[in-house]
């Protein structure tokens, strides 16, 4: 699987093959994961709506919908462990 890492953020993203990985994944994240995760997926979407390649452009808006899905699974826990 690979895995993505900014310097000074510690959460390592994995590439997600499917919605489900995605949804356990974010379920196990804490608020500082969270916002971490979705400051990311908010920059991977902007790359995909820049890219001029078709097929890259598909792959980062997948990878980009499913990490606002890992994003949704930890709102999701939060709301069911309240």
């Amino acid at each position: 699987m690979k895995e993505w890492h900014r310097p000074g953020k510690n959460l390592v993203i994995p590439t997600f093959v499917s919605t489900e990985q995605a949804i356990e994944w974010g379920s196990h994240l804490n608020a500082e994961e969270h916002a971490t995760l979705v400051e990311r997926q908010r920059a991977l979407s902007n790359t995909a709506l820049a890219e001029y390649n078709l097929r890259r452009m598909l792959n980062l808006a997948t990878q980009s919908h499913l990490m606002r899905e890992a994003a949704g699974a930890f709102t999701q826990a939060c709301l069911e462990s309240a």
